[in-house]
């Protein structure tokens, strides 16, 4: 049931890190958070702003996305808007799910690669992390989700939170009531009625990079802290 689950969310609902590939490709290894951070050249919260794909059968194969830089913790050199370039399909390559345009755009945790002097792909061990705004405006790395690796012990930092905005609902419409009871008692989700499903536990985002992501993992030099 759990991998159920996870397969519905992954594909329905939430913001993934990797493209379900037309081939039914194989899973990646998703790497924890220190070492995408230690192996990225930019490691930012960032903001969805466009999308531009090439698609086959509904999946992307090929294309751009800009993001807006909103906290950089690791750049190469200053930025505010930054071009993501992917070619193929698999579970390893870093496109965005679609989103209303009428909707306010989702905000992730980027890995990112640089490929030439201005463009960059996503990190091929895990590229980005749904993060979430509570409703004291804080940010916070939604808990669980598909490509976070934690160690048993960091799963002591997650949190009871308040979440608001894009990201914090998702809907129920088409799923069966076996579905619905899994996603509450897999992904401690509460029913907010109208066949919307809230979810409720995260990681603080300054908590994320301070214990889990580590200072050492981001270099000191390109190293800004913030919220």
């Amino acid at each position: 049931m759990k991998k159920t689950i996870l397969m519905l969310l992954a594909g329905l609902f939430s913001a993934s890190a990797f493209a379900q590939s037309p081939e039914g490709s194989e899973a990646v290894q998703r790497l924890h958070p220190s070492q995408l951070a230690a192996e990225s050249d930019v490691v930012v919260l960032a903001q969805l702003d466009r999308l531009d794909y090439q698609r086959r059968r509904g999946f992307p194969v090929s294309g751009n996305a800009w993001i807006r830089v909103l906290v950089p913790y690791k750049l190469p050199r200053p930025m505010d808007l930054i071009r993501i370039v992917e070619d193929g399909f698999g579970p390893d390559r870093c496109y965005f799910p679609d989103v209303p345009l009428w909707q306010e755009l989702p905000r992730y945790l980027m890995f990112l690669n640089e490929v030439d002097n201005r463009d960059f792909e996503g990190n091929r061990g895990g590229c980005m992390l749904e993060v979430l705004v509570t409703s004291d405006n804080r940010y916070a790395v939604r808990w669980p989700q598909d490509g976070l690796v934690l160690d048993e012990e960091e799963l002591e930092l997650v949190e009871e939170l308040d979440f608001i905005g894009p990201g914090a609902t998702i809907d129920v419409t088409d799923t069966t009531s076996i579905s619905r009871a899994a996603l509450i008692e897999d992904y401690y989700m509460v029913d907010d009625g109208d066949f919307r499903f809230r979810y409720t536990r995260g990681i603080p985002l300054e908590v994320f990079r301070s214990s889990i992501m580590g200072r050492e993992s981001l270099t000191t030099d390109r190293q800004q802290l913030g919220r």
